[in-house]
């Protein structure tokens, strides 16, 4: 039973009126959050995406800047060395090739220099020609 002597305060009000809005903005928002979620599922690898194009844009953005430290100093080793850094992670090893060689040819006793051209030259032959890159089978003899 509900007890009719006891009278009820304004901050009593108050407070089961905010309770109450407290309880409906949290329920409505979950609500909308899962109706969003349930109208496009597909938008679930979109951020991944956007990742991987921003990603994309700033590597070129600092490629097209260290282009143009190397227009004003062709033998900035630090842009030359970004450069093929760049290129190398984005598998364009076409254009790795000539900085890389202009960076022996900068520092010829620089050993790092020397094996990272190799590797490259190796690369691309390698996607030149796939041929040579699969291994043969052993021959089985009869005994």
């Amino acid at each position: 039973m509900v007890n009719i002597n006891k009278k009820t305060t304004p901050k009593q009000i108050f407070r089961r009126v905010l309770v109450i809005l407290s309880g409906l903005s949290f329920f409505s928002f979950s609500i909308f959050g899962v109706v969003k979620m349930l109208k496009s599922p597909s938008n679930a690898n979109q951020p991944q995406q956007q990742e991987t194009d921003s990603a994309q844009a700033i590597l070129e953005k600092e490629a097209q800047g260290y282009k143009l430290v190397l227009q004003r100093e062709p033998d900035n080793i630090f842009a030359l060395e970004k450069l093929v850094q760049i290129y190398l992670s984005g598998g364009d090893l076409a254009s790795a090739l000539p900085l890389m060689e202009k960076l022996v040819s900068l520092q010829p006793e620089n050993q790092s220099y020397q094996e990272a051209l190799s590797f490259i030259k190796q690369g691309l032959a390698q996607q030149n020609n796939p041929s040579t890159n699969t291994p043969n089978p052993p021959s089985q003899s009869s005994e």
